[in-house]
């Protein structure tokens, strides 16, 4: 299936760990995420249940009159203790940007403090794609989320290892085009078609 995954648009927040900080899109960042829809296509529209997702989701289903479908799978990480604060605020404290840099370097030895734990995060990723794939039956399918879940995606399905995601920059409504597939074991497959900036 085509599998368009859609970041948010800006929330005015750029170097914040906002994971289920419930921020809304700037007038501005909804007009990026306008420009970036155009394309149009989908039958199917899949959101995080954040504002600053499923707003986007909720105007662009009412104006193309698809199946719109909201699902807590494809919220972003909890990122516990560092939840709603700069980067630059947290790696001011020595163990902090330690733990920080850790996370960063190799998520599955270090979550965010009281935060969701990495393999939980891709669990429930997979279930959120796995009930995508359900769902398209073959139809064209985006999904409005935020950057974690969009690079979780690109781990799984492209075999991507996740320390070098890092390296793929998904600003504010940055698009990523995919064809996915899924075989009889669960496990899936696919190759990355677009990455289309704001």
């Amino acid at each position: 299936m085509r599998l368009d995954l859609v970041r948010h648009g800006d929330t005015g927040r750029s170097g914040y760990l906002d994971g289920r900080s419930d921020y809304p899109t700037t007038p501005s960042g909804m007009t990026q995420i306008d420009k970036q829809l155009e394309r149009g296509g989908w039958q199917i529209v899949i959101t995080s249940p954040l504002q600053r997702a499923r707003r986007s989701a909720e105007a662009f289903a009412a104006t193309t009159a698809c199946s719109l479908t909201i699902d807590a799978d494809w919220i972003e990480l909890d990122f516990g203790r560092w939840e709603g604060r700069r980067r630059a605020d947290i790696a001011a404290d020595p163990l902090a940007r330690e733990q920080l840099a850790t996370f960063y370097d190799d998520p599955w030895r270090q979550s965010p403090p009281d935060g969701e734990r990495w393999p939980d995060f891709e669990q429930r990723v997979r279930r959120g794609l796995a009930r995508a794939c359900d769902h398209a039956t073959g139809r064209s399918t985006l999904v409005i989320s935020h950057a974690g879940p969009m690079r979780m995606v690109l781990s799984i399905v492209l075999g991507i290892p996740l320390r070098s995601l890092w390296a793929i920059r998904l600003d504010y409504a940055t698009r990523v085009g995919l064809e996915v597939g899924q075989s009889s074991d669960g496990e899936f497959w696919g190759e990355l078609v677009e990455l289309v900036p704001p």
